[in-house]
């Protein structure tokens, strides 16, 4: 993989704030050009999907990368599985880390092992000006990770990982760099499909998806369709296909 030279990259490094999805919407509501990344020692209110806190305590890694404009407004849904496959791509060389053991959950999860090591979340907005802009939040769990959740949790370190917070920064931006170039703005998706595909875990498997409104359905995780939406098979030629949810395996082997 490629890195890019130190002032190539748009940093700021903040030692504790709100969260860093918010203070890059913020910049961008000020008028930041975008491709700006935010990373924090320390978040107070740090934000999972659907409003759940996400534990934000230091020695782990909370960026966001702040895009505006990064495509037309049909192929923005395509970006938590392009940075899912980037995430994935730049921990996975990290060294002490097995590669084959770091793995995408549907839609953005990032495994090591089974266990869940990184949280994505994005945020999108429109300014008055009508630009588009994206953050897109990491949580990796360098040192800990949360505790009392109802899958399996892993950190970097646990996993192996002996370097600094810095090196994990830098991989996981470099691996967002380069699956956000794989993707170029929505015309090649399909090839950011295949490459996520090859990577995830539980295809083939029975799993739950636990969904919005509170309902879950179960099948066999079979695919993702043309439009990143998961698809599952209900049995007797029934395919379902959904585009937000929680999936959960049936078999805990495989993953949360």
């Amino acid at each position: 993989m490629t890195r890019p030279a130190a002032g190539a990259r748009r940093h700021l490094a903040l030692d504790e704030v709100g969260s860093t999805n918010a203070v890059a919407l913020e910049a961008a509501r000020a008028g930041d050009p975008g491709r700006l990344w935010i990373t924090a020692g320390r978040q107070t209110a740090g934000r999972g999907r659907r409003g759940r806190s996400w534990l934000s305590e230091r020695g782990n890694l909370y960026a966001t990368l702040l895009l505006v404009d990064p495509a037309p407004d049909r192929h923005v849904v395509d970006l938590p599985l392009v940075v899912a496959l980037g995430v994935r791509n730049g921990l996975a060389e990290l060294s002490g880390l097995e590669p084959g053991l770091v793995r995408i959950k549907w839609p953005n999860d990032i495994l090591i092992a089974g266990a869940k090591a990184v949280g994505i979340l994005l945020e999108s907005e429109k300014g008055r000006d009508g630009r588009r802009a994206v953050a897109i939040g990491c949580g990796v769990n360098v040192e800990s990770g949360a505790t009392e959740t109802p899958y399996a949790v892993t950190s970097l370190r646990e996993a192996g990982y002996t370097g600094t917070l810095a090196t994990v920064f830098d991989h996981l931006a470099a691996g967002v760099d380069e699956a956000l170039e794989l993707w170029d703005a929505g015309r090649q998706f399909e090839r950011v499909r295949s490459e996520w595909l090859r990577h995830s875990v539980g295809r083939g498997e029975g799993c739950r998806v636990n969904l919005p409104d509170g309902t879950s359905v179960e099948g066999t995780f079979v695919d993702l369709d043309q439009d990143g939406r998961l698809v599952l098979d209900e049995g007797r030629g029934q395919r379902r296909h959904f585009s937000a949810g929680d999936l959960f395996f049936l078999r805990g082997s495989t993953g949360a």
